[in-house]
């Protein structure tokens, strides 16, 4: 991995707060007494993956991704433009490929999930099959995590990734 591909993802996951929540953070989330219950975790999970380019080559924001751009912010780019958006469901241990910009492939498998977040394994490939990640992580429930790498035309690709359930 390289790295600026390193440099990307790092503060992007700290900043999307990735990692599992401390006992704290998990009390301040439960809802408070009387208040109706959490949904029960549905058998399936809907992954949906946004494909970005992100670039210096413009300073247009594309409207579509004003939900992702306080974490957009931290790649340092000046334009943004949504791609693509795909979505499949998965069950537990089922995967989902989807193709993007490049001739790259993403594929998803789902690994485990449980009421506040689901674990996945994320791995992009290149045109030629080259494996350019492979990486697990936990994505909370209805949130989105953001994987940023892959060199596109005069930038990169961004592909946020919501679980869903």
């Amino acid at each position: 991995m390289t790295r600026r591909l390193l440099s990307i993802m790092v503060p992007l996951f700290l900043a999307l707060g990735v990692a599992a929540p401390t006992d704290a953070a998990a009390q301040q989330r439960r809802p408070p007494a009387g208040a109706p219950a959490e949904q029960p975790v549905k058998a399936k999970v809907e992954l949906q993956i946004r494909v970005v380019y992100a670039t210096d080559a413009h300073s247009k924001k594309d409207p579509r991704l004003a939900s992702l751009t306080r974490y957009l912010g931290h790649l340092r780019f000046t334009g943004y433009e949504l791609l693509d958006t795909q979505t499949s469901q998965v069950g537990l241990g089922g995967k989902a490929t989807f193709a993007v910009e490049g001739g790259r492939k993403v594929t998803v498998e789902l690994l485990g999930r449980d009421e506040s977040r689901a674990r996945v394994r994320v791995q992009v490939a290149g045109s030629s099959g080259n494996k350019l990640l492979d990486t697990t992580m936990s994505v909370n429930r209805n949130a989105t995590v953001i994987v940023a790498g892959p060199k596109h035309e005069q930038g990169i690709l961004v592909l946020p990734l919501t679980a869903r359930y």
